[in-house]
């Protein structure tokens, strides 16, 4: 029985702000924390975290330096010589097994532009630094991160239904309790204890998520302004991932990283406390009659025919091979600039760089729901009749959606150069693509579908991507060995994402989606005007 609330519920403009601004606190500190994962993971590799796996033979760096030793003891050679670029003193990867025996010249990953600087990122072979190129440690953090993702959404569809049977009070609640958790949980994680991090990330995953999840409704509070709010909500989540920032500040002025996970889950606990001053059930939804949409029985089409659509399958596609490129992105990142960095302090600045950008990405996930706003008031102004109205408020989210696309396609072509220009362009397409990429298409799925679908068809949309996430450690594992097949497959299959953008441009699909949706029929003085003699196709 989905959970009912009275339908005369009223809520003031101050209490209104007050929810907002906790959604908007809670999104921009908390919703998307895991995200940080690159910012974390040169936190705990400077605290030695599983460096213990780098100290015998199985470490590729290691086996690289030792042949790289023996090679420059025979021929004599200065060992960090500039002249000697044959010796790999410097690749933190084995780029014949990247390759294969056709390897490229070992410069590509030597870091040639390092040779004018008259030294090399030489690779600690004790492995006392904790940032070098160490492949079972590299591993263990790439297969800690692909549960973490995985569990962030792996309960999307059982949270969409705990919104629509428990309510907003309980979904909150048991999130804000999981994330209080998962900070003390880190605070615990040493290099002496490090298997803490297992259950910190899955704990900080699933309350995170359900934090997210529950504050997209947020948006209803301002219904004049909904896509607008409601990309605010689910874009700023992307600014999280710059919260680990603070263990490196605080390291700076002597707090320990315990002392400041304490901190964060007291703050967690206050969040939630808010709760207890918001609606029990969900926040309401009026329509033009003043009565609740979020209810039940206010749709005119099951759920079964919004899951299997055209627009709910490209929806589907899009949001995955969206999010698997970015959290692959993610998850390369360190990877990817300590190939391309010359010293330990330049890994460690584009590592601070990422952080940083995260923050900016509060400004530009509602850019999108602006627009959309925008369009949506012309066609209420323009349209000649409901139904065109109707149509042209689902198209709204097109140029967003195309320019959310664009920026993901370039971010992820960046890591195709082992250069720091490249470093600078993917992290200013990040900006755009990660907040973008759930904001918009989030504010698409909710003009697109009906209200009382909309929390069960992100916890479907939100699971099966979950699932399908867990792929990201065989292709790390694929990356490993063959560098550029594996990301190119990826960069594909990205470039195919325009079909979703696209698909809002055949107006005949989506004039028959809004018909089915809304339980209308095409005005005879339409069918013959010769806006749908091509016929209507089914969506």
């Amino acid at each position: 029985m989905p959970c009912q609330q009275s339908p005369h519920l009223e809520l003031s403009l101050r209490r209104r702000v007050f929810i907002f601004f906790v959604g908007f606190l809670e999104s921009v500190l908390f919703a998307g924390t895991v995200f940080g994962w690159p910012q974390l993971v040169h936190v705990l590799k400077v605290e030695g975290l599983y460096s213990d796996m780098c100290d015998g033979p199985s470490s590729s760096s290691s086996s690289s330096s030792s042949s790289s030793s023996s090679s420059s003891s025979s021929d004599s050679s200065p060992a960090n010589s500039p002249q000697s670029p044959s010796v790999n003193h410097t690749s933190p990867l084995n780029v014949t097994a990247l390759f294969g025996p056709e390897s490229p010249p070992m410069d590509i990953f030597n870091n040639s532009r390092c040779y004018a600087f008259n030294h090399t990122y030489d690779i600690s072979r004790s492995h006392r630094v904790g940032v070098e190129q160490c492949e079972p440690q590299d591993e263990r953090f790439a297969l800690i991160y692909t549960i973490t993702v995985g569990c962030y959404s792996l309960t999307g569809i059982l949270i969409g239904y705990l919104l629509h049977h428990a309510g907003l009070r309980v979904t909150r609640i048991s999130g804000g309790t999981m994330l209080a958790l998962s900070f003390l949980f880190l605070g615990m994680t040493t290099k002496d204890s490090p298997d803490w991090l297992f259950p910190t990330m899955i704990l900080m995953a699933l309350g995170g998520n359900q934090i997210r999840m529950a504050i997209m409704q947020f948006c209803d509070l301002f219904p004049d302004h909904r896509s607008t709010a409601l990309t605010i909500m689910s874009g700023t989540y992307a600014a999280s991932a710059a919260l680990f920032l603070v263990f490196q500040y605080a390291a700076q002025v002597g707090i320990g990283r315990t002392y400041v996970c304490w901190g964060l889950s007291l703050l967690s606990v206050l969040t939630t406390l808010s709760t207890l001053l918001m609606p029990v059930h969900h926040i309401p939804v009026k329509d033009t009659r003043g009565e609740d949409e979020a209810q039940p029985d206010k749709s005119k089409q099951p759920l079964s025919k919004s899951v299997m659509s055209t627009s709910s399958l490209l929806h589907q596609y899009f949001f995955f091979v969206s999010l698997f490129a970015i959290n692959v992105y993610q998850q390369n990142y360190n990877v990817w600039i300590n190939l391309t960095s010359c010293s330990v302090e330049e890994a460690g600045f584009y590592s601070m760089l990422y952080s940083y950008s995260n923050l900016i990405t509060v400004f530009f996930g509602p850019l999108g729901g602006v627009f959309t706003d925008v369009m949506m008031r012309r066609a209420q102004r323009t349209a000649p009749d409901d139904l065109t109205r109707r149509v042209r408020e689902v198209q709204a989210p097109f140029w967003p959606l195309l320019f959310t696309t664009a920026a993901t396609v370039m971010m992820y072509a960046s890591k195709f150069f082992l250069h720091p220009a490249a470093v600078y362009v993917s992290l200013i397409a990040m900006v755009i693509s990660r907040p973008c990429v759930i904001a918009v298409s989030t504010a698409f799925v909710r003009i697109r579908f009906p209200v009382s679908h909309f929390n069960r068809l992100m916890g479907i949309y939100g699971t099966v991507t979950a699932v399908l996430m867990f792929l990201q450690y065989p292709h790390f594992i694929w990356a490993q060995h063959m560098y550029y097949t594996a990301h190119g497959f990826v960069l594909v299959l990205v470039v195919l994402c325009v079909t979703y953008p696209l698909h809002l441009l055949f107006t005949p699909l989506i004039r028959h989606a809004v018909m089915v949706r809304d339980g209308v029929k095409e005005s005879p003085l339409l069918v013959n005007d010769g806006s749908t003699q091509n016929g209507v196709a089914r969506a």
